[in-house]
This record gives C-alpha cells, structure tokens and sequence, in this order.
C-alpha cells in the first residue's frame, strides 16, 4: 500500500515539472528546440561580423595609403549627407521607385504567367516573346524607353518593371504547370465555374512558386535603379553613387553600397513576412 502511494506521489511530481516546464515554453516552440535556433542566428550573421572585423583592420593604416574608407568615415559621410538633406529623400526615392517599378511589373507578369500556365494556347503566344525579353539585358533598353516614354520619373519605373516581369512570369507560370492536373480533371468534373477553379486550385498552388519568384524580383529590382537613377536624376541612392564616383568619394560610395545591402535585407524579411502570413503551413513544416 506505502510503495504504490509512492509511486503515485513521484508521478504527480513529475507531472506537475512537467506541466511547470510547459508553462515557462512557448506555443510551438520546445525548450530543445532553443538552442538550435540560437545557435543558427548567430551562424546566420558571424560571416557579416567577420566581414566587418576585417574591414576594421583593414583601414587602421593611414588615409592616404589604403583605398578604403574606415568605418569612422563611412558614418561621417552619412552625416554629412544627412546634414545637406540629401540621405533620406533619397532613400524614400529609391524605394518609391522600387514599389512602384514592383507593383507593375508584378501586375502584369501575373496574369501573362497564368494564362500561360493554364493554356497551351496561351503558353504558345506568350511564352517565346517574354523569353525574347528576358535574354535582353534591361539596362540596354534604357536609350529606346527614354526616346519611347521620355526621361522623367516613368521611364525608370517602367525599367524596373521590365527587369521583374520576367522573373515573376517564369516562376508562376512554372507553379502552375506544376500543379497535378487531376485537380483540374476533377474541378471539371464537378463544374466548378473559373473563379472557384481560380481560387481554390490556380492560386494556392502557384503561390510558392511566386514568393520564390518574388524574392528573385527585389533583387533585380534593385539592381535595375542603380541604372535608371544615373540617368536624369536629382535625388536618389543611385545619384549619390554617380555623384560620389565623380569626386571620388569613396566613403559615400561605401555607404551606398552599404545602404543598398541594409536594404536588400529589409526587403527579403519583409517578403518573408509575407510568405509565413500567407503559408502558415510552410512555418510549421520547417519546425
């Protein structure tokens, strides 16, 4: 009788340590689980730390001897741009041109990509000429775009927008030739209307494949307004870029340099946001 009281008792204490160590452990994420993701965070950025390490110690020489500029002169140049009122309309600059070129290109390489996707009609029309337009580097059609649309604020958006419609178009029309064609089958079968079809099986099932598509298209995004910005413009970090390498400022080189990186990143967490909102799934698969 003593002996299985005791039992009982160590049971309930190792229930309740247990049920004491769930309380102090959030929703979905194990107390061994911690460590691996801590240790992966720090991986994650020990290249970078590494990299600025160097580049410290790689600028302890004398200015006049050495060909990079110092952390120390890289922050000096951002105040002084700061300080002239330049930096951070630039900055909104840039990304406005970003969105916008974005927004556009992403609008009309979705529906070019479905129709292609789904069609072999429409993959027959559409697809050799976006690959024609793809193989084209964007930044050579910049003269015919300034001659076509002119030398303001368009002609940059619509580079940018070129350099994206190609990525997005591959991506989701890939996605959606990818999805089991028995699902169409069986949507005819049960003559489920277009918008249904299009919600319920087009659109999950290519969506993976346009958050990849997404990723590739920011970076080509920014890359593309380093070269419209060189062209006719007043404001912006593609200007601060043209105007430092025609001075020779190396310290306001770097910081663009730098500033485009920060950037990129801030960028690729946001469409990771994005893709983890829209496929919780993803999130706990990668648990």
């Amino acid at each position: 009788m003593r002996a299985s009281s005791r039992v009982a008792i160590r049971s309930a204490d190792r229930s309740s340590a247990r049920t004491r160590t769930g309380a102090r452990t959030p929703v979905g994420v194990t107390s061994r689980h911690l460590p691996t993701r801590l240790t992966a965070a720090i991986a994650a950025w020990l290249s970078t730390l590494v990299l600025l390490l160097w580049w410290y110690a790689a600028t302890l020489s004398p200015a006049e001897t050495r060909p990079l500029p110092s952390p120390g002169e890289v922050i000096a140049a951002l105040g002084d741009l700061a300080e002239e009122g330049l930096l951070w309309p630039s900055v909104g600059m840039s990304l406005a041109r970003v969105c916008a070129g974005l927004a556009l290109g992403t609008a009309l390489a979705l529906p070019a990509a479905l129709v292609a996707g789904a069609s072999r009609l429409g993959l027959a029309i559409i697809d050799k000429p976006v690959h024609m337009l793809r193989a084209i580097p964007f930044p050579a059609l910049s003269p015919l775009l300034i001659i076509w649309i002119g030398i303001d604020e368009s002609m940059k958006v619509a580079l940018i927008a070129i350099g994206v419609f190609g990525l997005i178009y591959v991506n989701v029309r890939d996605g959606v030739r990818a999805i089991d064609p028995r699902l169409i089958e069986l949507a005819r079968a049960y003559r489920m209307d277009r918008r249904t079809v299009f919600l319920r099986i087009l659109l999950p099932g290519a969506l993976p494949s346009f958050m990849t598509g997404m990723r590739f298209a920011i970076t080509v995004s920014w890359i593309a307004l380093v070269t419209c910005e060189t062209v006719n413009s007043t404001v912006g970090l593609g200007y601060i870029l043209s105007r430092a390498q025609q001075f020779s400022r190396t310290d306001q080189m770097v910081l663009c340099v730098i500033l485009y990186a920060a950037l990129g990143l801030a960028s690729e967490a946001l469409v990771g946001l994005i893709e983890r909102a829209a496929m919780p799934y993803r999130a706990v698969a990668a648990r």
